[in-house]
């Protein structure tokens, strides 16, 4: 079975959702391939200044801090439910263009899943700043990514033209919101979804292969 996630790096419930959905995996008697597709929610982002989020959110919505920790504190519910390490509201802005384009590299390398996991987690268990060149030169160099290929891709456009298919293909599924899963090219889901809805949806692709 193949699993597309499309999915951005400093999206909460992306992040819960791809927990959910590679625990979930792992417990089937089948090969399941996970692919990360790119999905970037605010592009425009600064790529040097690096907001708390809870400040971010509050202006971004008019709204007070306290208000806006009340919106996060339901998606740190999640996590905690999941066994997934979240300190969201310490958790900082960063636009993660590049972000993406590195997780292509570590996909030529075999290193995609252990890069992605690694990037969620700095963002939201230790609030880490991703903007920080620094900070990610750490974090890929702990997977076992080459610093000199990783700045070769940063100082390039290396990968522009995977993001630019991701985003063609996010077009046509017409997504508005991520995470977004699309299951064997099939069927679809959206949001981080519990595992009963992810069993629904397998036994529905097991009576589709069945009857084929």
């Amino acid at each position: 079975m193949k699993i597309e996630i499309f999915a951005d790096l400093v999206c909460p419930f992306c992040y819960v959702g791809n927990g959910i959905v590679r625990k979930w995996a792992e417990s089937l008697e089948e090969e399941v391939t996970i692919l990360h597709r790119s999905f970037e929610l605010d592009p425009n982002s600064s790529k040097r200044e690096s907001k708390n989020t809870v400040e971010g959110l509050a202006k971004k919505y008019g709204i007070t801090e306290e208000e806006a920790k009340d919106r996060m504190g339901s998606v740190a519910s999640m996590a905690k439910k999941e066994g997934l390490p979240m300190e969201i509201f310490k958790s900082v802005s960063a636009n993660t263009h590049d972000l993406h384009r590195l997780l292509y590299l570590a996909k030529e390398e075999g290193k995609e899943e252990a890069l992605l996991t690694a990037f969620y987690e700095a963002h939201f268990a230790k609030g880490i700043a991703l903007n920080e060149q620094k900070e990610v030169l750490k974090i890929t160099g702990a997977v076992g990514l080459a610093e000199e290929k990783v700045l070769e891709v940063l100082e390039s456009e290396a990968y522009e033209d995977a993001l630019a298919k991701d985003r063609t293909l996010a077009t046509a599924l017409k997504i508005q919101g991520v995470p977004y899963m699309v299951f064997n090219e099939t069927y679809a889901i959206s949001g981080a979804q519990p595992v009963e809805v992810l069993n629904e949806l397998y036994e529905t692709l097991k009576n589709e292969t069945q009857k084929n």
